[in-house]
């Protein structure tokens, strides 16, 4: 119990406060310039790797069991369609773009750690690379459980309820493992294995959640562009920057969390 009170004391006491949203806002604008990129680079592997058949199958069996507005469908077909047109070359192009979202990431992690930094767009940008060499692991095992939770999904009544827990779980393991690459290589600092596993695995519990939770808002029959004056670009734009906002306020304060955590832990592994 003093251990969970001295981080509760020590996240409460070095938390950023109002700065955060700043710092989330900027994670965002740099994740709205490389999220595309990152998941064109990622399909493009699995790809690669299983077969442009098996990933447009696969990709066909989760848009199934998606709520069809707001373009959603429509949108990751032509994202499919493209990372699977891609030539190596065009993939290595791709990862420019992508890299920033690690420095963006990178920036941020910095106004939540006391390590020191140097060169921190560069660290970022490598740092993301490490990640993005996973990615087409989790993108495919998320791809691999599509055509059993898709039809889940559509059936609805209780079997809608199971593909929510099979769905929140397979979300969780792919979103957790992909935030120990994002906290260990594109966070400053070396934190120590098990702050890390806690906080990441901690951290994505929420997000899996939080992703659940979208699949609800594509379902609202209330267009995009209705506060934009019925701009059918400027809405979507609009409504996926600010779920991308709120979603980093999750890994903002996840990382904070984790953190504190190896600080805490730290004395009494010196001692």
């Amino acid at each position: 119990m003093s251990r969970v009170r001295r981080l509760a004391s020590e996240v409460r006491q070095t938390f950023p406060g109002s700065d955060l949203s700043l710092w989330a806002a900027g994670a965002t604008f740099f994740g709205v310039i490389g999220i595309a990129p990152l998941a064109l680079v990622s399909l493009w592997a699995v790809g690669a790797l299983v077969g442009h058949h098996t990933v447009n199958s696969a990709m066909d069996a989760a848009i199934g069991g998606l709520p069809g507005g707001h373009g959603t469908p429509a949108a990751l077909r032509t994202l499919t369609s493209v990372a699977l047109s891609m030539s190596w070359v065009q993939a290595l192009v791709v990862l420019f773009p992508a890299s920033l979202y690690g420095e963006g990431l990178r920036r941020a992690f910095v106004q939540m750690s006391s390590a020191p930094d140097t060169l921190t767009g560069w660290r970022g940008r490598v740092g993301l690379l490490g990640v993005a060499a996973v990615a087409p692991f989790l993108v495919l095992a998320v791809l691999a459980s599509a055509s059993y939770v898709g039809p889940l999904y559509d059936a609805g009544g209780w079997s809608l309820v199971w593909g929510i827990v099979v769905a929140f779980h397979i979300v969780w393991l792919t979103v957790s493992t992909a935030l120990v690459g994002v906290f260990g290589l594109i966070g400053p600092g070396r934190l120590a294995w098990r702050p890390l596993l806690i906080g990441a695995f901690g951290t994505g519990s929420i997000l899996a959640g939080f992703l659940q939770g979208f699949l609800l808002f594509l379902a609202i029959p209330i267009p995009w562009s209705a506060p934009f004056g019925g701009l059918p670009i400027v809405g979507a734009v609009s409504a996926l920057a600010l779920w991308l906002y709120l979603l980093h306020i999750m890994v903002l304060c996840g990382f904070r969390v984790t953190v504190a955590l190896d600080e805490v832990r730290r004395p009494s592994a010196e001692s």
